[in-house]
């Protein structure tokens, strides 16, 4: 015959001291009730758990289990009690309270534990919709689950972390400069082309052939990086690849901006390459301080111009459009509109720190012909990401920052 305290299934299993291989929850054979058994002792079931003890008391957990009519599986109820190291419960004044708390890493794991041991008899016990509801991941796929979702799940989610969170406006703008920190290291890495970088953010966004391909997807995905940065106001949002001037009855024949910055005022952005030089490779005779620009520079200055004159004739008649929808001109005009040009990589092909004569001339010539040229405006590469790097950084950057592998503030 079993004992008293064997027959009513009242028996303690304890956590701190054995292992839950050695239980298992089972039916009853006529289906009106489960039970927690022994695995080695058939006749013993247990009905409480002991998470935490110590030299005076111990913290029981007591699961009792009721048939759901729905699911016909077993619904764990737990009720927790601090004990007597005799079994008898301690006692409580009048109106007082009781913190049940597992104050240890270890007694926190004893409880973790048994959730895990009633969750592997999914079977037998009922958790609702936990399985769908809760769900533990590591970092590193909710980082993933969150990169693959669209922009407007993303700034929803990011929302709801702050509202939440309550991050204060000084928490945001750290967030903000972790992020532009970032997008500072990869303008670098980019303008140095290190560790093959253009083919791997070709690969990566699955651009075409071409470096001019890179620094568009590059600064259209960066747009504070312009909208802050050039000598220009403010620029509040930008349309992407637009044509600016009159088609005609084959649908071509109108020239096409990379970036057209609205505000205002409109702005036109064209974009070169940053390994488009400037200056031809060498100097021609008879000419003293002063240099030749290539044709490539040249007919970049001359698209601008033509882009500049199409758009002043045709943007109250043309319709631009971005993400489907038509732009408002209300309160935007286009008068004389100022253009961009955006080519070379002057550090590289002029750098001054070398003490080298022609380079002094090139940097000259290149400074007198920006200077007298009112209708576009010429800014390289390496002047932006200098731009760029002191809206972000308080810190200056070394005169030969050009020619470091890497720099001390991407730590």
């Amino acid at each position: 015959m079993f004992d008293a305290l064997e027959s009513t299934f009242e028996n303690e299993f304890d956590l701190t001291s054995r292992e839950l291989n050695e239980i298992h929850i089972k039916e009853t054979n006529n289906g009106d009730s489960c039970y927690i058994w022994d695995v080695k002792n058939s006749s013993k079931a247990y009905n409480s758990f002991v998470l935490s003890k110590n030299s005076q008391s111990k913290i029981i957990c007591v699961i009792n289990f009721f048939k759901s009519s729905q699911t016909n599986k077993y619904l764990p109820r737990p009720t927790f009690k601090r004990l007597s190291l005799d079994g008898s419960e301690k006692s409580v004044p009048p109106a007082g309270k009781v913190n049940i708390s597992l104050n240890t890493s270890q007694d926190a794991l004893s409880f973790w534990k048994l959730v895990a041991f009633l969750h592997s008899f999914k079977g037998v016990v009922d958790f609702g919709d936990f399985d769908t509801s809760f769900k533990v991941v590591s970092s590193n796929i909710f980082i993933l689950e969150f990169k693959n979702k669209e922009i407007a799940e993303k700034i929803k989610d990011l929302k709801d972390l702050i509202n939440q969170s309550d991050l204060t406006s000084t928490d945001i703008k750290s967030l903000l400069f972790e992020s532009r920190k970032k997008d500072i290291k990869v303008f670098y890495f980019l303008l140095k082309n290190l560790k093959n970088c253009h083919e791997n953010y070709r690969e990566k966004f699955h651009l075409s052939q071409g470096e001019e391909s890179i620094w568009h997807h590059f600064l259209k995905k960066n747009e504070w990086i312009l909208g802050l940065n050039v000598d220009i106001k403010f620029i509040r949002d930008f349309y992407d690849e637009q044509k600016i001037g009159n088609e005609n009855s084959l649908g071509s024949q109108s020239p096409k901006t990379d970036l057209l910055g609205i505000s205002d005022f409109t702005t036109l952005i064209e974009l070169k390459c940053s390994n488009t030089e400037i200056f031809k490779r060498t100097k021609s005779k008879g000419r003293a301080n002063t240099w030749d620009f290539t044709s490539d520079f040249i007919e970049g200055i001359s698209q601008c111009l033509g882009q500049k004159t199409e758009l002043e004739k045709m943007f109250d008649q043309k319709n631009f459009v971005k993400d489907g929808k038509r732009l408002d001109k209300t309160g935007i005009e286009t008068i004389d509109p100022k253009t961009l040009l955006i080519i070379g990589n002057r550090k590289k092909e002029f750098p001054l720190h070398d003490r080298i004569d022609d380079n002094f001339t090139k940097s000259n010539t290149f400074e007198r012909f920006r200077r007298s040229n009112r209708n576009v405006e010429v800014v390289t590469f390496d002047e932006l990401f200098e731009r760029a790097y002191h809206i972000v950084f308080t810190e200056k950057l070394p005169l030969n920052w050009h020619e470091k592998e890497y720099l001390s503030f991407f730590e």
